[in-house]
Formats: C-alpha cells, structure tokens, sequence
C-alpha cells in the first residue's frame, strides 16, 4: 500500500470515527444531534484538511518523500527513494495551461 492510499485510508478513518463518536455522545447524553453532528463535520474537515495539507508539496505518492528539490524529467519527477515516477506541475507550466484554457474560452 503506497502513501497516497494510507492518508486516504487514515482520512476516511478520522471521518467515519468522529460521525460514531458523535453518535455515541448523541445516545449517551441525550444531546441533540444537530450540533453534535455539526461538531463532528467540522473537526473531521479539520484532521483531513491538515492531513492533505502535505500533498500541497510535491511530495512522492509513493512514499511521501519531499521532492522539492529534485528535477524533472521527460515523465516526470522520479522519487530517489522508491522509484515511483510522479507527475510534476511547476508554477510556470500550471500558468501556460491556464493562459491555453482562456484563449480558448475567448476564441
């Protein structure tokens, strides 16, 4: 199992935990559920949230090495750790496809 399928495997954990634990306090205490649900949509958004916050960086989807630093090849970015051949998207070349999709829309 690579990185990329662990942290999606950890985020729907943290989802399906807090949506239980937030039923639990709901039968348990006699709390009403809206708020005790809407407590536990927002602490779930926040753990995924700082949980995908790495895949922001390029980082390997492979094994979650930082690849900031290396090169980019033909294909892409090869991970120096495991192998794994990852797409890489710089700023200037996210910035010539955007420019590509208006001139398209204007045309």
């Amino acid at each position: 199992m690579n990185w990329l399928h662990k942290l999606r495997l950890r985020a729907f954990g943290v989802v399906v935990a807090s949506i239980l634990g937030a039923l639990a306090v709901v039968g348990w205490l006699s709390v009403p559920v809206l708020p005790a649900l809407g407590v536990a949509i927002v602490t779930a958004a926040a753990v995924v949230n700082t949980m995908a916050n790495r895949l922001a960086m390029p980082t390997c989807a492979g094994c979650g090495t930082d690849l900031a630093k290396t090169p980019a090849g033909t294909h892409g970015v090869i991970c120096h750790e495991c192998g794994t051949i990852n797409q890489h998207f710089d700023e200037s070349r996210l910035a010539r496809i955007a420019d590509r999709l208006n001139d398209r829309r204007d045309a």
